[in-house]
């Protein structure tokens, strides 16, 4: 065995799996795998209804609910007829409101550090990612071409708690990516999309991954690969975090990062917007 570990012709990868589902509850995981479901009462309801006693301890993620989707449960809703109703009308509506072109409107790419979509996508700290998240649902609900750029935080901001004592902990636990709305953006040869900038002595490489949120997608920038140094891997894993060094590494990543990954997928906007002065590296 150590033999085949020190053998550089064996190559590993990673794979992705998820649960399959019956035919007729198929159009659940295009539902969770797109944010639209996220300010849709009804489609919200959906979700909630598959595992009601594992909506709030699974943080409202649907995709994490239907990977705990049991075959006798799945049985169980496509023999409820109201809601195999209710998903068809959601599904529906949702295959509507994705159909409809772009309305003829100056492009906007949209950079931000946070974004605050759904609680369980930990890519926001508070105002500012809220009002980012917020703006991309209003762009796809008034069909805007708005294509966003952010970074993907494998430990997102932090999260408190308090001690026996009554001290605050600052808890970083990391994000399960296969339980993320979130796909990895491949070229013509099926290869993941990476782009790269340059710090002093070395290169830095980043995947793209794409989350849709409604007619909206939102480009995220993942640092944390096997093609760079532990320093380096570490730009992407908070937000928010480190000294002023590493900050500035950070904003160099999303402004000038986010332009090559936008040439990268051949993507001209009218206009640059950014959020605050974090992607300023982008002019």
């Amino acid at each position: 065995m150590v033999e085949q570990l020190q053998d550089n012709t064996i190559k590993l990868k990673r794979v992705f799996v998820e649960s399959k589902l019956p035919d007729a509850l198929k159009p659940l995981r295009e539902l969770g795998n797109n944010l639209w479901w996220s300010w849709n009462k009804d489609a919200i309801q959906l979700f909630e209804q598959i595992l009601p006693h594992k909506w709030v301890s699974e943080n409202y993620n649907p995709i994490a609910i239907l990977d705990r989707l049991s075959l006798e449960r799945a049985r169980e809703l496509m023999a409820d007829k109201s809601y195999m109703d209710l998903l068809e009308r959601v599904y529906s509506r949702f295959e509507a409101y994705m159909s409809k072109a772009p309305s003829a409107q100056p492009s906007v790419a949209y950079f931000s550090m946070e974004y605050g979509l759904q609680i369980s996508v930990r890519l926001y700290s508070g105002g500012l990612g809220i009002l980012a998240g917020d703006y991309l649902k209003e762009a796809s609900d008034q069909n805007y071409p708005l294509t966003a750029v952010g970074l993907l935080y494998r430990y997102g901001y932090f999260q408190q708690s308090v001690s026996l004592h009554g001290d605050q902990i600052n808890n970083f636990p990391p994000q399960q990516y296969t339980k993320l709305p979130i796909q990895p953006v491949r070229d013509e040869n099926g290869e993941w999309k990476r782009v790269a900038i340059t710090l002093p002595g070395r290169t830095v490489w980043a995947k793209i991954w794409r989350l849709a949120v409604g007619r909206v997608d939102l480009y995220l920038l993942d640092a944390d690969i096997d093609e760079n140094g532990w320093e380096d891997r570490a730009l992407t894993h908070q937000l928010y975090g480190g000294d002023n060094e590493h900050r500035l590494k950070q904003e160099i990543l999303l402004g000038i990062g986010g332009v090559r990954l936008l040439e990268s997928l051949d993507y001209h906007a009218r206009v640059y917007h950014c959020n605050e002065g974090h992607a300023a590296f982008m002019g």
